[in-house]
């Protein structure tokens, strides 16, 4: 019978889901949307603003911080059952809803483009994947080869 080849059962990988340095980049970009904010500060404050600006504003300032705040504390993890990452929304499959699994990860670019799993479940769901860990990239190497058939 066929199995998917993510982690032997009882085992379990997790780790954070993005490199040091992508949280790096982050960080630098939101010093520097801080520091640009603050240096044209006095020039917004003196512009008259609509409801549906400010609003506009206000949401894209949530959806910055939102994401700044998942790409430093988000983890995935894998173990024989399921793939799952936390985000914003929660992102879990289980490994034997998967029909399509793509591992992509660039050699000595993975600071700057995180490594990722993209897979299609049952149902024609699709999913991706990030992390930053060795073993849980391992796992996702291995699982993206497909299905083991088992001999017995």
């Amino acid at each position: 019978m066929p199995h998917h080849p993510g982690l032997a059962p009882g085992d379990r990988a997790e780790g954070a889901a993005f490199p040091v340095l992508i949280k790096f980049l982050a960080t630098a970009l939101m010093a520097a949307l801080v520091v640009w904010g603050l240096r044209v500060a006095a020039d917004i404050a003196m512009t008259a603003w609509t409801w549906g600006a400010i609003g506009f504003m206000l949401a894209a300032g949530v959806v910055i911080l939102l994401c700044y705040y998942w790409i430093l504390c988000s983890r995935t993890s894998i173990d024989a059952h399921v793939v799952r990452q936390t985000w914003m929304w929660p992102k879990e499959v289980r490994l034997a809803d998967i029909t399509q699994a793509k591992f992509i990860y660039v050699p000595y670019l993975s600071w700057l483009i995180a490594p990722r799993l993209v897979v299609r479940a049952k149902g024609g769901g699709m999913y991706i994947f990030h992390s930053a860990d060795m073993r849980v990239l391992q796992a996702f190497a291995r699982l993206s080869l497909g299905p083991v058939i088992d001999p017995g």
